[in-house]
């Protein structure tokens, strides 16, 4: 019976031996197409820049992954407190930090404390000169005024933006 139960186990060893030697190293179940790993990987982040005058922003993220050069986040929600007490919050499923500049894809939603509402697929902002930039279809709604267009440039300090393809709809209240 030992001797049976060991030509079986050798039976069945050989035959995994043999399908294995036939694959590539490190081929079974890879689906990545990322060539690289990530550093460190994080789940459920919240991280707080706390300045003398309190809290001034809030990063809210389901996953966090970082790469050499770069930073990966997924289901982002994003707080600021401005220097005039404006808030911004920024909510987007996918981003990617590098060297100071944020692309935001899928989803993107802004809005400010002053209500101002950005509604678009992808955007770029420049962290150092505080300006935010789209290149797809996108909705700004602002109090009585709706602004769609294909393109747009957000200069958040100076309040200034500039858009292409516009189409404004002003609504009057009587």
């Amino acid at each position: 019976m030992a001797v049976k139960s060991l030509k079986y186990f050798l039976l069945i060893f050989a035959v995994i031996m043999i399908f294995l030697l036939t694959k590539n190293p490190y081929e079974l179940n890879y689906n990545s197409t990322k060539k690289e790993l990530a550093y460190i990987t994080l789940f459920n982040i919240k991280a707080y820049d706390i300045y003398k005058n309190g809290v001034t922003s809030l990063l809210i993220s389901d996953k966090v992954e970082r790469f050499s050069g770069y930073d990966e986040l997924y289901k982002i929600n994003a707080l600021h407190r401005g220097d005039l007490n404006v808030i911004d919050s920024v909510v987007s499923d996918k981003g990617l930090l590098a060297k100071g500049i944020l692309y935001l894809d899928d989803n993107v939603k802004y809005t400010r404390s002053d209500d101002l509402t950005l509604n678009t697929n992808s955007v770029k902002y420049d962290m150092k000169n505080k300006i935010l930039s789209g290149n797809r279809k996108f909705e700004f709604i602002k109090k009585n005024t709706d602004t769609k267009g294909t393109s747009f440039t957000y200069d958040m300090q100076k309040g200034i933006i500039n858009a292409t393809n516009i189409k404004t709809i002003i609504r009057i209240n009587n």
